[in-house]
């Protein structure tokens, strides 16, 4: 008994001090990726191999892999550390390193906005995993981390397509409005389209029964045959 309770306690405080390390390493490393940036002005130098240069593409990919990894595991939505990664360290790339005046053709637009949407969804997908948990704690039900992700993309979509709006000085209360309206049309169609249904006259026993549709990610038996 003392040896299971000592053992316990031991994984409770390496957990702790995990925990306690990712909340100083995360922040540590957004603040150097930000000095590296605003105060060092890293994008000015041309020359590739410059330390300070690969200094800053490895910090670029040291802040997300800390941020997301460890969230990755605790939110349970498949590949979220490597999107993040990809999203923001991309983002962080292209904004430090891309001359803006380059930034004119619609392929150059879309390299830019096409990362910011993997970086900000992946926000919006750990807050909507943190709520789908919380949801489901309290109703009993399984959560669904691939409908977290839905959701952050949707919300994702309708910030860049703000953001967009606003590059184009197009961005007014209507157009904000009606983008949203879109993202909330996306949302409800996806929830009809994988929402559970109700599967009568099973092939067997003639009982009623639950199933998913077989199209909401390949996941769950199909029902009674």
């Amino acid at each position: 008994m003392l040896d299971c309770a000592a053992v316990g306690g031991k994984r409770v405080l390496i957990r702790f001090l995990l925990a306690v390390g990712w909340l100083i390493a995360v922040p540590l490393a957004w603040a150097a990726a930000i000095w590296l940036i605003v105060a060092r002005n890293v994008g000015t130098i041309s020359d590739f191999w410059a330390p300070i240069r690969l200094l800053a593409a490895a910090t670029f990919l040291a802040a997300p892999a800390l941020t997301f990894l460890p969230l990755e595991r605790a939110t349970r939505v498949p590949f979220l550390g490597i999107e993040a990664i990809a999203g923001w360290s991309t983002t962080l790339f292209v904004w430090t390193f891309v001359d803006p005046s380059r930034l004119r053709s619609p392929l150059a637009i879309s390299i830019v906005l096409l990362p910011l949407l993997v970086a900000v969804s992946t926000l919006f997908t750990v807050l909507s995993a943190a709520l789908e948990h919380r949801w489901a704690t309290r109703s009993g039900k399984e959560a669904d981390p691939l409908r977290a992700r839905r959701r952050g993309y949707v919300l994702g979509l309708f910030v860049v397509g703000c953001l967009l709006l606003h590059s184009l000085e197009a961005l007014t209360l209507i157009n904000a409005g009606m983008l949203g309206l879109i993202a909330l049309l996306a949302e409800v169609m996806a929830m009809t389209w994988f929402a559970p249904v109700r599967e009568t006259g099973a092939r067997q026993g003639g009982a009623t029964g639950n199933r998913r549709r077989w199209n909401e990610y390949r996941r769950g038996p199909l029902g009674p045959r």
